[in-house]
């Protein structure tokens, strides 16, 4: 066995070889490599595409936290202001009750007078007529019916006048 290179196989192998190489330089490496960077080209723009919309999600999502936090504060307010309305409302009701308590107890007392007047009239009438009969009792025998009005009610008038009537 001789081990020594075969220098006509050795040559046509590296011509071969050779060939293969600008070959492959001139019509495959051209494509490949552009189909490589064309690739590459679409691998990063796919990149810059996926960090843009994650950073728009980031801001979309900053932007319904705070209208989460407007809508908060939007509800509270509201909440508020049915409050106050509640409290205005109930202020109202108690104000309105005071005036009809207090129209019931002047129309009471008014009519209190009224009937305390009535009674009065009433009194100073019955005690007239006691009066009357009692004086013809006394007599004996009937006087004028308006003599005797006119002198009772003069009397009553002064007990009214004295000062422990």
């Amino acid at each position: 066995m001789n081990m020594a290179p075969n220098i006509p196989q050795l040559l046509t192998t590296l011509v071969g070889f050779l060939i293969l190489v600008w070959i492959m330089k001139k019509y495959a490496w051209g494509p490949i490599l552009d189909m490589l960077d064309a690739r590459r080209d679409k691998i990063e723009n796919d990149y810059a595409a996926a960090e843009k919309e994650l950073s728009e999600a980031e801001t979309l999502k900053g932007d319904f936290e705070s209208k989460l936090g407007e809508i908060s504060v939007i509800q509270r307010e509201r909440v508020q202001e049915a409050v106050k309305k509640g409290e205005e409302l109930a202020d109202g009701i108690v104000v309105k009750a005071r005036g009809e308590m207090d129209e019931a107890r002047q129309k009471s007392m008014q009519d209190l007078d009224i009937e305390t007047r009535k009674a009065e009239l009433q009194l100073r009438d019955d005690v007239a007529t006691l009066a009357i009969g009692a004086a013809e009792k006394l007599i004996g025998e009937r006087l004028d019916d308006a003599k005797h009005r006119q002198l009772i009610q003069q009397y009553i008038d002064r007990l009214g006048e004295m000062p422990n009537a």
